[in-house]
C-alpha cells in the first residue's frame, strides 16, 4: 500500500469533501492554516477525521484525510461510522502481520514458508485480479490458517473514483476469491488501496457491513528496496516501535525485501514479547460487543 505522496484534491463526486495527504512535519494546526486559512480551524478537521486519527497530535504520514469547505458557513459532508483498525491505536503486547497487493508467484510462497517456520499466522490482503492469476495461492495462505482480506481488484486510489466503482472494486476481489477457494469466504476486512478513505468510501464500507483494516505501523518495505535495516528500524523505531505500540504492521508480499527481513521481524517480535496474532484477534479486542465473524 504505497503512499501516493501528497496533494490535496477534490474527489470524483461533488458530494465528497476535499481530502489531504499528511506530509511529514504536519499538524492538524498548519494544514488548517494551509488550506483553510484559519489555524484554529484543526478542531474541526479533528471532529471530521476523528475516527481514524484518535490522537489528533499523532498523523500517520502518507494518510488520507478529510476537509471541511474552505468556507466555514458550508457544513461538510459527515462520513458514517466504521469500525476497524487505525492508526494511531495500540494493542499493547500484540503485533498482526498483513501483507498487501499479491499474491505473488515467487515471493508469497517465501513469506507463507517463514511464516509456517515460525509457527505465525497473518493476514494477506489480496488483489482480484492477483487472486484470479494465481487461485491456488489464495488456497494455501487459507488452508495454512491465514486470513484474507479485501484490497481492491486493481489498486486504484478509492477517493478518486466514484461510489459505484468501489462497490465494484469490492465485489470483483470477493468474487475472485470466492471462485479461488471453489466457497463462500466472506472478505468481513477492508484495506483501502493507499490507506485512502473519504466519507463516500466509508460509507459503503459500512452499508456492507465491513471493517476498514488500516495499520498502526508501517514497514515502508516498499520504499526501502536495497536497506534490509531501514525496514527494521521503520518497525521497531524508538521510541514509538510496534514494542510499544503493538497492532498491525504493514507490509508487502510483492518484494524480496520484504521477504529478506520477515525472519528477523518474527526474532525480534519473539524477543520483545509480543503475541503475533491475526488482526481478527485484534478486531475482536476491540469490538467485543460486536465481534466479527470467524471465517475458515
Amino acid at each position: 500500500m504505497q503512499s501516493t505522496g501528497s496533494t490535496a484534491s477534490a474527489s470524483a463526486s461533488p458530494r465528497r469533501n476535499v481530502t489531504y495527504t499528511i506530509h511529514a512535519k504536519d499538524t492538524l494546526g498548519s494544514i488548517a492554516k494551509a488550506k483553510l486559512g484559519d489555524v484554529r480551524r484543526w478542531t474541526e478537521i479533528a471532529a471530521l477525521n476523528k475516527d481514524i486519527l484518535p490522537d489528533p497530535n499523532r498523523l500517520p504520514v502518507g494518510m488520507t484525510i478529510e476537509l471541511p469547505p474552505v468556507n466555514p458557513a458550508q457544513a461538510p459532508l459527515q462520513p458514517p461510522p466504521v469500525r476497524g483498525i487505525f492508526w494511531p491505536e495500540r494493542f499493547p503486547g500484540k503485533a498482526a502481520l498483513t501483507f498487501d497487493d499479491g499474491p505473488h508467484p515467487v515471493n508469497t510462497p517465501k513469506v507463507l514458508d517463514a511464516l509456517k517456520g515460525a509457527g505465525a499466522k497473518a493476514t494477506f490482503f489480496v488483489l482480484g485480479k492477483k487472486a484470479r492469476e494465481y487461485p491456488a495461492l489464495i488456497r494455501r495462505i487459507v488452508a495454512e490458517g491465514h486470513s484474507l482480506g479485501n484490497h481492491s481488484e486493481n489498486h486504484p486510489d478509492y477517493v478518486k473514483v466514484d461510489r459505484a466503482e468501489v462497490v465494484r472494486q469490492l465485489a470483483a476481489t470477493q468474487a475472485a476469491v470466492d471462485a479461488a477457494l471453489g466457497r463462500s469466504y466472506p472478505l468481513w476486512q477492508v484495506r483501502p488501496p493507499y490507506g485512502s478513505m473519504d466519507s463516500v468510501v466509508k460509507d459503503v464500507i459500512h452499508a456492507q457491513g465491513q471493517m476498514a483494516v488500516l495499520w498502526n505501523v508501517d514497514s515502508w518495505d516498499w520504499r526501502h528496496r536495497n536497506a534490509d535495516s531501514r525496514i527494521l528500524s521503520s518497525i521497531f523505531a524508538v521510541p514509538g516501535g510496534v514494542q510499544s505500540t503493538g497492532g498491525a504492521i504493514l507490509f508487502h508480499d510483492i518484494h524480496p525485501q520484504t521477504v529478506r527481513v520477515l525472519g528477523e521481524v518474527l526474532t525480534r517480535l519473539k524477543r520483545h514479547g509480543l503475541a503475533v496474532v491475526k488482526t481478527d484477534e485484534l478486531l475482536r479486542q476491540k469490538y467485543p460487543e460486536a465481534a466479527p465473524p470467524a471465517v475458515a
